[in-house]
């Protein structure tokens, strides 16, 4: 998929606002040009919050350990949002090109170890992505 140059520009802003420290960055610019090309907006805003949201409970659970208190009921939480972010990302993903629902099929969509790192690399992206408009938002 090429990107447009609005979504090149964006793309850079937020890998700025990151320290350039975006992951997926190339996988997170093709979501955003599905997002701008389909009107789909919401549902990548959608998948950011939910991103953000994975991304901290992942942090909490590494933090308290299996032991800690609330783990349980945090891992149960953390298990559905992944869910439900990966159902968005199929949805974003419908109006795209073979090829790219075949990448982020592989990458993200598979349930094992290594999609599983990919798919947190990719939320570590969009975190970044909803803490660019949030900061836009404020300015």
């Amino acid at each position: 998929m090429t990107l447009t140059q609005s979504t090149k520009t964006l793309l850079s802003a937020v890998n700025d606002a990151s320290g350039k420290t975006l992951k997926r960055s190339l996988d997170l610019g093709v979501l955003l040009q599905i997002a701008e090309e389909h009107s789909m907006q919401e549902l990548l805003d959608d998948l950011a919050f939910s991103s953000k949201f994975i991304g901290k409970s992942f942090e909490l659970m590494q933090r308290i350990g299996k032991d800690g208190n609330g783990y349980e009921k945090l891992s149960a939480e953390f298990t559905t949002q992944i869910s439900k972010s990966q159902s968005v990302l199929k949805q974003l993903l419908e109006s795209s090109d073979a090829v790219t629902r075949v990448h982020f099929a592989g990458n993200y969509l598979e349930m094992n170890t290594l999609t599983m790192q990919n798919l947190m690399q990719l939320y570590h992206d969009l975190h970044w992505y909803k803490n660019y408009q949030l900061d836009q938002r404020s300015a």
